[in-house]
């Protein structure tokens, strides 16, 4: 992984964990205004950056992020905002317990098990992606309705990052699409903020799925956004709502 920071010195430590197969400089021009309050962590998934080994489990992830954050910050974090995979991350950091996390919000977090074929039909239409310059085939955008998405959303595949790896894609997409939430794991010592929008099934199962692993939560829909809208539509006063959160 790289790690990147921003903002304050002296500032409370906010963790950004961009979602699968994206670019942290794509996320970090959403979040740059809250470098003016908080020291902001901008990891960068392996696999997801020039020159990046390649990815191969939210296990590699977690332990990297724990030495980092152990090394540099004391094992603790103010918050974490985790978008998409990037919450199953986080969610998956908290619960291990190496690092210290305050409050995080989980955006849109998947942790209901959709199988292998569908990673394979997925690293397919990537592939075909990253040779067309980013852009979804047909069978893709068929899919874009299952996370609330359609033709208008396409402006958010602009987060993607397209220079991995085929292995470094497949062995993403397999531990996205197969992951199970253990039974003994537990968010014990983090206030858990759970966001979705009204259109994502997914994120809505995950929800329920994780409620039953947090001590402390608590449940944000944003009525007719799809998966990512909300960050990528309206950042603003998506930013509005983590200063809120990070100020309680």
């Amino acid at each position: 992984m790289q790690f990147h920071e921003f903002g304050r010195n002296d500032g409370r430590t906010l963790m950004v964990m961009h979602g699968m197969i994206c670019d942290w400089r794509k996320f970090r021009e959403l979040f740059m205004p809250l470098e003016q309050e908080f020291r902001v962590i901008y990891p960068a998934m392996n696999g997801c950056y020039d020159g990046a080994p390649d990815f191969r489990s939210f296990a590699d992830e977690c332990s990297e992020l724990e030495q980092y954050l152990t090394e540099e910050h004391g094992g603790r974090l103010d918050g974490a905002v985790g978008v998409s995979q990037g919450a199953t991350l986080t969610a998956i950091l908290a619960s291990r317990g190496a690092v210290s996390v305050g409050k995080a919000v989980l955006d849109g977090v998947y942790v209901a098990h959709q199988g292998k074929l569908c990673a394979e039909l997925a690293l397919k239409a990537f592939l075909r992606m990253q040779a067309n310059g980013g852009m979804p085939g047909r069978a893709f955008m068929k899919a874009m309705p299952l996370m609330g998405l359609d033709e208008s959303d396409l402006g958010e595949f602009r987060l993607m990052y397209w220079g991995g790896s085929r292995e470094s894609m497949r062995a993403n997409l397999i531990e996205n699409y197969t992951y199970r939430v253990p039974g003994d794991l537990r968010i014990d010592h983090t206030k858990v903020y759970l966001w979705r929008g009204s259109r994502e099934p997914y994120a809505r199962k995950s929800h329920e799925i994780l409620k039953k692993h947090i001590s402390e939560w608590e449940e944000r829909i944003f009525d007719g956004y799809g998966h990512g809208q909300k960050m990528f539509k309206d950042t603003a006063d998506y930013l509005s709502e983590i200063r809120k959160i990070m100020s309680a």
